[in-house]
């Protein structure tokens, strides 16, 4: 073999070695890419995630993402084997667990919109968990600044709740609160969410709608509870005051028919006076008595409302409590 020839299988084994260790390393650097791209084509949504996934309206980058973690809205018994609840009055909708996403399958028509606005929300876990370090690095400071200026006692409280049951995972969590609950953000934040959704602030009015839905329910029951608390009062003082008439009342007649058979009226006139009196005290005892009637009535049916209230809102709550075991089938 000729030198020359020897010389071009050299470059040709260097350049294959070269293609070798390049593609190695783009497959590394690239690789969860490549796992996504993987699990992407293995997917064929159901079409209850299809629904979610159109209604949310997640852009074509989002929905590669979303379909790579094999999403599945499932019921209560099935997702509780993949999302568990860290605390018992905190109830979960939905989690993001070894690169998969779990939906809880709430089916009460009151919280439409629950279920798209939970898909996002983990949908958002699983794009942080895919963006550089860098970019972690420049999203926190304009995601706390975002909260700062959007703080509720509410989400400060829920805020308290992550850092208390996922330490560390404060950024990652607003991440997700503020791209699918926060209605108004900085221009850098709105062009950085715009790469999941194509409409923001739709999805947003979806969590708003749910929200309403619990909010209206808790002021109108608060609401009911001061006025039952004020009636409640109003009627134990008139009670109070009617027992405190009766009794005087009943004493003065006492005192009048003493006088009228021990003949101490001096004439009819004087008679018919203190009677008219007393009747007139007597109808306005009457008139108390009926008002107090009156309002126990009206209270005994705000108390009913209240209670209607009470079970509605606590059957709202109750649909959003996975750990409730399924109705078994037939």
């Amino acid at each position: 073999m000729s030198r020359t020839k020897t010389r071009g299988a050299a470059w040709v084994g260097w350049l294959i070695s070269a293609f070798l260790i390049f593609g190695s390393i783009l497959l590394w650097t690239e690789r969860q890419f490549v796992v996504d791209a993987l699990q992407y084509q293995s997917y064929t949504p159901t079409p209850a995630i299809a629904s979610v996934s159109q209604t949310a309206g997640f852009t074509n980058d989002a929905l590669f993402t979303f379909y790579a973690t094999h999403p599945a809205v499932q019921s209560g018994n099935q997702f509780n084997q993949y999302c568990v609840r860290q605390e018992a009055d905190s109830p979960i909708l939905g989690c993001y667990a070894s690169n998969r996403i779990y939906i809880f399958d709430i089916t009460d028509q009151r919280l439409k919109g629950i279920k798209e606005v939970t898909a996002a929300h983990e949908l958002l876990h699983a794009e942080y968990d895919r963006l550089p370090e860098s970019e972690q690095r420049r999203l926190q400071p304009l995601l706390e600044k975002a909260f700062q200026a959007g703080v509720t006692d509410e989400l400060a409280e829920r805020m308290r709740y992550y850092e208390k049951t996922e330490p560390g995972e404060t950024i990652n969590e607003l991440h997700s609160i503020v791209g699918t609950e926060f209605p108004t953000l900085v221009p850098e934040l709105e062009k950085y969410y715009a790469r999941y959704f194509k409409d923001r602030k739709k999805l947003v009015g979806l969590h708003q709608r749910v929200q309403d839905t619990f909010n209206s329910l808790k002021v109108e029951r608060e609401t009911l509870e001061a006025e039952l608390t004020s009636l409640a009062q109003k009627i134990e003082n008139d009670s109070a005051q009617y027992k405190a008439g009766v009794e005087s009342l009943n004493s003065v007649i006492q005192n009048f028919n003493n006088r009228a058979e021990s003949g101490e009226f001096a004439s009819q006139a004087e008679f018919d006076s203190a009677r008219r009196q007393l009747i007139a005290r007597s109808n306005q005892l009457a008139s108390s008595r009926q008002s107090i009637l009156s309002d126990i009535a009206n209270y005994n049916v705000l108390r009913s409302k209240h209670e209607s209230i009470s079970n509605e809102t606590a059957g709202l709550y109750k649909s959003l409590d996975s750990t409730l075991s399924d109705v078994p089938t037939i």
